[in-house]
């Protein structure tokens, strides 16, 4: 049984499934698993579009099933088989055998049990919680239903039993305390008495951070602005982890004044007469200097294609090497680069940065193994702690590339973008770095200057860089906003093939690419200016009809049929179906298929055209093999 059928059958049971990423466990729609639906004509349509998706179970009220997911990797099978001599055994269910050597027992879903850690190793899935489920497969490593608890030869999921609910009101009496609405009022007082706590248990300022900001994203109903959170966590770590203020017995606002009265001797929080500002200078501190400030939070954003991801490896390589980047001071230190796609390609345009600029250190220049969801809960205590175990040094930058591959959320919503930015900026606050986000333009034909999504980016941004195609195989790099300084001067680049001396599985070579910067004058003449600017916006809307079609390559030539060029021009670009039926003639004078012929930046080829042109037909493979 296929991944469609299994999905198709399980959602026939009234479970309600999702579609998660092939060989991961992260939702590949846009808001997990509240995307979970029974719908088969969804289930068809996600799994049409790649049939090797993992299948998703939601858990809870939904499916009516909740799960005990037994992780030996963390003492599962300790804590299970004490769980058991407790409260009882295990009444005969449905029983999975997961990926990573675990357990799933499933029961019928009990209104009264909510998600929560049972034991070590023992998390239970409910409401809000998803499962992966047969034939899902990590690593080659697949899940399967136990032979004798197969639900597909009718074995159905247990009755909690009536003795493990002690287990759950035992937990909920410890947990009581750390509830999501416990903090009605006070959350000032609450919050900084519970950071008091954690610094005289000796954790340290990252650590309270983020403990401090997801206790008040779920546990305050209203939650503090970051700014508060920030300035309590400033206040508590200027005490050392020994001095056991807040360790009173008067856990509420008692606690929290004691702590904040031995500040008023060297308060953090100030006024200042406006006559000191005049003779104090306040430079501002950049990471690269006019384009990239320190402490700040930055977008870089382009069409698909163009070569965003190739400037920020770029930056990010000649900060963590302590070099120049275009020639301008950078300010040399550790770069973080959070990939959200292929680490294969990345690896490739890394060995042809380090080979074009003659450098094999790149130990400042730390890279994820994986995408995470920046908007969730946890998200930002996980980034931290892998950064710390690697380095307890400040951080010059962090590249989240892409950001859409880093939100479970909507971008176009503006609560989603808070999650997001105020996750980014606890991590930021943490590690002293600017973010920077690598994103897409907007799809409007005349908002191609702005980024993609809600308004709430471009107020929350305080430099955003866009990345455009000036003419064929030149970059153009502009700023369009800088917040606190003028704008530097456009720059411009090209991507440069390199021999890597690689060779794949046939012996044939492998290249890679390179962001280069090139001396480059725009042209002043209107005529000319006018030809070239015709010419590429022809060569741009082809690229972009391919990449739109699925960016399919025959001979190593980029290639696009005449159906689904016609497609994009009517479906994208608007055109009536007779107009863009005639821009596919060659004979038309100034049409888009005509232009492209008589520069010879193609030829007909089958029902279609490739790109003959070797410099563009090279950077669009490199961009989709990137």
């Amino acid at each position: 049984m296929n991944k469609l059928e299994a999905a198709l059958t399980y959602a026939s049971w009234g479970w309600y499934v999702l579609p998660v990423v092939p060989n991961g466990k992260i939702p590949a729609t846009r808001h997990g698993v509240h995307d979970a639906t029974t719908d088969q004509d969804e289930i068809r349509r996600w799994w049409t579009e790649n049939p090797e998706y993992n299948i998703g179970v939601a858990a809870g009220e939904k499916s009516g099933i909740v799960v005990f997911d037994i992780d030996p990797r963390n003492g599962g099978d300790a804590s299970w088989e004490n769980f058991k001599q407790t409260y009882g055994e295990c009444p005969d269910t449905i029983q999975a055998l997961t990926a990573g050597g675990g357990e799933h027992f499933l029961a019928n879903y009990a209104p009264h049990m909510r998600s929560c850690k049972v034991a070590e190793g023992i998390d239970f899935l409910a409401n809000g919680r998803y499962f992966l489920a047969c034939p899902s497969d990590i690593e080659g490593r697949k899940y399967e239903w136990e032979a004798s608890s197969d639900p597909f030869e009718g074995v159905a999921p247990m009755a909690v039993p009536e003795a493990w609910n002690a287990a759950f009101e035992q937990h909920k009496k410890t947990s009581s305390s750390a509830s999501g609405n416990i903090i009605q009022g006070n959350r000032n007082d609450g919050l900084t008495s519970l950071a008091g706590y954690m610094r005289a248990g000796g954790m340290a300022e990252p650590e309270i951070l983020a403990a401090i900001s997801m206790a008040n994203e779920t546990r305050c109903e209203v939650p503090l602005p970051s700014s508060e959170i920030q300035q309590i966590v400033r206040s508590i770590v200027r005490y050392e982890p020994d001095h056991d203020v807040a360790a009173s017995s008067a856990a509420g606002s008692e606690a929290a004044e004691n702590l904040l009265d031995h500040l008023s001797e060297n308060p953090d929080y100030f006024l200042t007469r406006a006559t000191s500002f005049l003779n104090q200078p306040s430079p501002i501190p950049w990471v690269i200097k006019g384009w990239i400030p320190s402490f700040a939070t930055i977008m870089i954003y382009g069409e698909s294609g163009v070569g965003k991801t190739f400037v920020a490896l770029d930056m990010a390589a000649h900060i963590a090497s302590g070099k120049q980047w275009a020639g301008i001071k950078t300010k040399p230190g550790r770069v973080v680069y959070l990939a959200g796609e292929g680490i294969y390609g990345l690896r490739q345009r890394l060995a042809s940065w380090s080979k074009a600029n003659n450098n094999t250190d790149l130990d400042s220049l730390l890279i994820s193994n994986k995408p995470i969801d920046l908007d969730a809960p946890d998200s930002a205590l996980q980034v931290i702690k892998a950064v710390r175990a690697l380095t307890d040094d400040d951080i010059s930058l962090i590249v989240i590339d892409t950001l859409n591959n880093h939100m479970s959320g909507d971008e176009n919503s503006a609560r989603d973008t808070r999650a997001m930015i105020n996750s980014c900026n606890l991590i930021s606050s943490a590690t002293g770095a600017t973010t920077a986000f690598l994103h897409h333009v907007a799809h409007a034909a005349d908002a191609k200057a702005r980024a993609r999504g809600s308004s709430a980016w471009r107020g929350a941004l305080d430099t955003s860089i866009l990345v455009a195609s000036e003419e064929e195989g030149v970059i153009k790099i502009t700023c369009t906003k800088m917040k606190d300084a003028q704008k530097p001067k456009d720059i411009f680049g090209e991507l440069e093939v390199v021999d890597l001396g690689w060779v794949d599985e046939d012996n044939e070579p492998i290249t890679g690419a390179v962001f280069r910067i090139k001396d480059y004058q725009p042209k002043d003449n209107q005529k000319e200016t006018k030809k070239v600017s015709t010419y590429d916006k022809n060569r741009k809307l082809f690229e972009n009809a391919w990449w739109a079609s699925g960016s399919e390559v025959i001979n190593n030539q980029p290639y696009i049929s005449r159906s689904a060029l016609v497609d994009y021009l009517i479906n994208n670009v608007g055109l009536e179906s007779s107009t863009a039926n005639k821009q596919m003639k060659p004979s038309i004078k100034g049409g888009l298929i005509s232009d492209l012929l008589i520069a010879e930046h193609i030829k007909p080829h089958e029902n279609g055209w490739v790109v003959v042109n070797e410099n563009h037909s090279t950077a669009m493979i490199l961009n989709k093999n990137g």
